[in-house]
């Protein structure tokens, strides 16, 4: 049985989460004018859901960004741990 891993590079990655944010952000918005529209405050209150999940994306976003920093004399060891502090 064969096993395959994609490897994809940090930068289509990167673009990836930045299209998963994009998203989130044009639906947000979606549902805020619809739920103004049709009066519904549950499309509001999904809307604000959809908010906190860009506002993780984007928090993930910059942890990316921070990790692939290299070592120096403040962080000898690195900014890896970002990714974890980030997602907690």
């Amino acid at each position: 049985m064969s096993h395959e891993h994609l490897h994809m590079s940090p930068k289509s990655k990167d673009k990836r989460v930045a299209v998963a944010i994009w998203a989130n952000g044009i639906l947000t918005v979606a549902q805020i004018l619809g739920g103004i529209f049709a009066g519904s405050l549950a499309l509001i209150a999904d809307a604000l859901h959809n908010f906190s999940d860009m506002a993780a994306l984007v928090i993930a976003f910059a942890a990316r960004k921070i990790a692939r920093r290299p070592a120096d004399s403040k962080m000898t060891f690195g900014y890896g741990r970002i990714e974890v502090v980030a997602a907690s």
